[in-house]
């Protein structure tokens, strides 16, 4: 401020605001973490480093919009169970291999809990890299990807995909072959291609909307998941790859934030982040939140 710290009583006089709209203003900006709290009346306002209010704002209005795409994903899944398919609404779509790789981004870019897949040749994209994943992982989203042998054995394709996506967070394994190129979102669609065998004669992609099928795509994904074999970068003992998110929700675990408020500041679901919380447990081999707070303080993850 020009004029320098500020009493209450002595700001509304400069402003000539009431007393009442001015102490409503302030409380908001308390609570936001732009001002420090006064411990009196007459007390200077005294203003706060704005970064971190600025980022509570900004993941405020992120948590109300994830919860408003939430709702009204939940709101047609509901309509979806309630009443029957129009006439001619489809169940299973085919994509024509000119509009795949459209499709695969805006799929993608609509996921809001987790993504499942295939990963094998032939591959559509303009480039190797990945940065829609990367940038979803980022905000929560968990990704476990089953690749083929021949995929891993690509060393551009594991230096440019794989091994960035693995740093950010992906869960990934592979197996000799995957049956099919597939992708599953959230649990709602499904993506299948065919695999580099068969695309000489086949091209395009099938789209699954919720249906009889949606469930045994989902069965064979964690049936070829729990055969394969982990994959990722080599690391010494006890080097964990903690992704941005882990390290935000160990510092609100740690300061004792609730679940649910927790979830709202990283704008993630009450699921998603009982599935983060899982995951750390199982990468600081805890049986508790106890132990995983000892763990994280212990190895520096905090």
């Amino acid at each position: 401020m020009d004029t320098g710290p500020l009493t209450r009583e002595q700001l509304g006089a400069d402003l000539e605001v009431p007393g009442p709209h001015l102490r409503d203003a302030l409380e908001q900006l308390v609570s936001s973490a732009l001002l420090a709290p006064p411990h009196q009346d007459d007390d200077p306002v005294v203003p706060l480093d704005p970064t971190a209010g600025l980022q509570l704002l900004a993941s405020q209005q992120q948590a109300r919009l994830t919860a408003a795409v939430t709702a009204a994903v939940a709101s047609y899944d509901s309509y979806r169970r309630t009443h029957s398919l129009a006439p001619g609404a489809p169940t299973v779509e085919v994509i024509e291999q000119a509009s795949l790789q459209r499709t695969v981004v805006e799929l993608e870019r609509g996921v809001v809990t987790q993504v499942r897949s295939f990963d094998t040749a032939p591959y559509g994209a303009p480039s190797i890299a990945n940065p829609i994943e990367i940038d979803n992982l980022a905000r929560g989203v968990s990704y476990r990807v089953l690749y083929a042998q021949s995929t891993v054995e690509d060393a551009e394709r594991y230096q440019q995909n794989i091994l960035p996506c693995v740093a950010a967070g992906e869960e990934a394994r592979s197996a000799p072959s995957v049956p099919a190129k597939m992708m599953l979102i959230d649990d709602r669609l499904a993506l299948v291609s065919l695999s580099s065998m068969h695309a000489d004669t086949h091209h395009g992609a099938l789209l699954v909307h919720r249906c009889s099928l949606l469930p045994a795509l989902s069965a064979l994904f964690e049936s070829a998941w729990k055969a394969a074999r982990p994959l990722g970068p080599a690391r010494s003992e006890g080097d964990t790859v903690l992704r941005p998110v882990d390290r935000r929700l160990l510092a609100l675990l740690a300061a004792g934030v609730p679940d649910e408020a927790a979830a709202r500041n990283l704008n993630i679901s009450k699921r998603t982040l009982a599935r983060a919380i899982e995951r750390l447990m199982s990468l600081a081999g805890a049986s508790s939140r106890f132990q995983l707070g000892l763990h994280a303080r212990t190895e520096g993850w905090l």
